[in-house]
This record gives C-alpha cells, structure tokens and sequence, in this order.
C-alpha cells in the first residue's frame, strides 16, 4: 500500500513539473536594466538593458519602445526580441529627471508587482534620460551590475543613505516620512552619483548637491565608514577617514507643535594633514571646526526640507512614537514653523601610529 502510495505521488509531480514553464538561458534574454522617460504627452519611453555574454567581457545591448503605459512598454519590447524577456534578474531601475518630477510610482508598482523582481533592486534619477545612460557601456561585468555595484559601493563606502525598492515603497506609503532616491549623471564613459533626489510623494521636488549629501546621511542613519574633508582656514585641510556617528532625536513640548532637538555623535580618524604635527590644540581646533559645519549645514538641510514640505529623515514617524493620540495632520499642518536644533560632538579618535 505505501509503495503505491509513493509511486502516485512521483506521478503527480511529474506530471505538475511538466506544466512548469522551462527558461533555458541560451533561448531567453535576461533584463540587467531598465529605464523610464518622458515622451510627449501622456507617452512614456522604455528602454531596457540586456547583457550579452563574450569571451572576458559582457557586452550590453538595449532595447527601447514607447507607449502609455510601463505595462505597455514591456509588451511592445517582446516584439522586438527573438527571445522572450526575462525580468528576474533587474539590477537597477532608472527614471528620467523631467518623468520624476510628474510622478514615478505607476513605474514602481509595476516593478513591485512582478513577483519574480526582488525588493532589493536599486532604484536612482537620472539627471537627463535614463535611455542615454543606458546607451553607455560601463565595466566588464555589465553595465547592469555597474551600476548597481555603484549604488550599493556609495551606501556602503560614501555618503548615500540606504535605499532600494522596498525602503521607497515603506517611505512612500508611510505617513510620517517621504522617500528619496539617489541621483546619477553619465559623465562621458562613466556614471557618478551626483546628489540625492528628494520626493514629495512619488514627485522629484529637489534635489541635494553632492556636497550636501555627507549632513544627509548622518541626518538620516547610521554612518560607519567614509570619508570627510574639512578646511580650518583658507589653505590648510584636515581628511578625517572610518567616520562612525550615532544620530539621537529627542522632542519637547506640544505635539502639535513640538520642538525638536537632533544631536549627532561622531568619531573618526585624521588619515591627512599637511601643515606640521597634529598637535592636542590642532586636534581640538579640527573638532569644534567639525561640530560647528555638522551643526550649521545639517540645519540649513531641515530647514530646506521644512521650506519644501517634505520629510525625508522621518521626524514625523519619531513624533508619533514620542505621543500618545498623535495625529500626522496636525503635525505637518505646522512644519515649516517647528523649531529644530542641531548639535553635535566630534571626537578624533587617533592621528596615526606616528603621533
């Protein structure tokens, strides 16, 4: 009886595997990239990056179509393809500046409605046309990975704040918090991160140089490496690397109306001087240099998001964990008024094993 038992049940998932749809890799074209822009009135350009695979290098290949829609785009890109198109494998999701500051989120839900896209794929602005960025061709790997190893190296290495598909989506539907992206240009065989660009739902409303993005960070997470140059005067410069801060936000007084105080912690290590020893005065000299540009550039960022009346950092979300019986709408109603402070302690760890 039980090996009868066993012998239905192989011949039902035999016959169930064989319903399965079969992608063998050298008869599908895999998605690496896709990017969307403006194209006239109520039409929207696709266009999609595809590795092809050559001995010691990938080389890309793209693929563009226009229509009404995202859905529409992907279909009339089948259309253009010998082999079905696979999306499974989407590094990095790009979207024209111009089609940004419309609206992106119909762009975005069709990729978090396709069940075979992960949630950690990178999103990112493009200053000018994603189509253009995606014409370039950028590392031995793919441009695909290119630029996701981009994304990923500047989160972990440089000034971006975490940020993929699923943290956007969190931010984008959360009451207390508005999403941000990062902000790329193609500068002639290459793309950097130029900025930061901030939403005011799923709308571009600004966007943050990159010399702004360093107060951004530590405004918005944790900070565990980089890099970070200050001036004490106008031709001596201190490099301080392994920057560490811990971010603490505390309120006072009404909810409606609540004062806000931020206070930023941050250690770090001098890696370069060049104007003689570092000395215990020079070291306390880089420290409260370092503390008054966090406070100064740090509260001129969240004043800039209160003038645009948006809040990328989520002191909307901390308030509503401070209050009881808090109401999202009676907090934001007076935003731009609300009172922040900033301050901060910088702390030089070590100078180096010479001194």
């Amino acid at each position: 009886m039980r090996m009868w038992t066993a012998l239905l049940a192989m011949a039902i998932v035999a016959i169930l595997s064989g319903c399965l749809r079969k992608e063998i890799l050298d008869d599908i074209n895999i998605e690496s990239a896709v990017g969307f822009d403006e194209a006239g009135k109520d039409k929207v350009r696709g266009t999609i990056l595809i590795p092809v695979y050559k001995k010691g290098e990938t080389a890309n290949k793209t693929l563009t179509a226009v229509s009404t829609t995202a859905k529409d785009v992907m279909e009339e890109l089948q259309y253009k393809t010998s082999e079905p198109l696979v999306s499974g494998s989407i590094e990095t999701a790009l979207y024209g500046e111009r089609l940004a500051r419309k609206g992106i989120f119909p762009f975005v839900d069709q990729l978090r409605r396709d069940a075979s896209i992960g949630t950690r794929l990178y999103l990112a602005v493009v200053d000018g046309t994603a189509k253009h960025l995606l014409e370039g061709n950028y590392g031995r790997q793919g441009s695909g990975i290119y630029l996701s190893n981009l994304v990923r190296q500047n989160i972990e290495q440089r000034d971006l704040p975490k940020t993929n598909l699923h943290l956007f989506l969190k931010s984008y539907y959360a009451d207390g918090k508005d999403p941000f992206l990062p902000y790329v240009r193609r500068a002639g065989e290459d793309v950097q991160v130029a900025g930061v660009a901030l939403f005011r739902g799923d709308r571009v409303v600004d966007t943050l140089k990159r010399n702004d993005m360093f107060y951004f960070k530590i405004a918005m997470d944790s900070y565990s490496e980089g890099t970070h140059t200050i001036r004490l005067d106008n031709q001596n410069f201190v490099s301080i690397k392994n920057i560490s801060t811990k971010r603490t936000i505390s309120f006072s007084g009404p909810k409606t109306r609540p004062s806000i105080h931020i206070h930023i912690a941050l250690e770090g290590v001098v890696r370069e001087y060049k104007r003689g020893a570092f000395t215990f005065a020079v070291r306390r000299s880089v420290e409260k240099t370092f503390a008054q540009q966090i406070r100064s550039k740090t509260g001129a960022l969240l004043r800039c998001f209160q003038e645009h009346q948006i809040d990328p950092v989520g002191l909307g979300e901390f308030a509503a964990s401070h209050y009881r019986r808090f109401h999202y709408r009676d907090f934001y109603k007076h935003y731009d008024q609300l009172p922040i402070r900033v301050t901060a302690d910088v702390t030089i760890r070590d100078s180096g094993i010479i001194e």
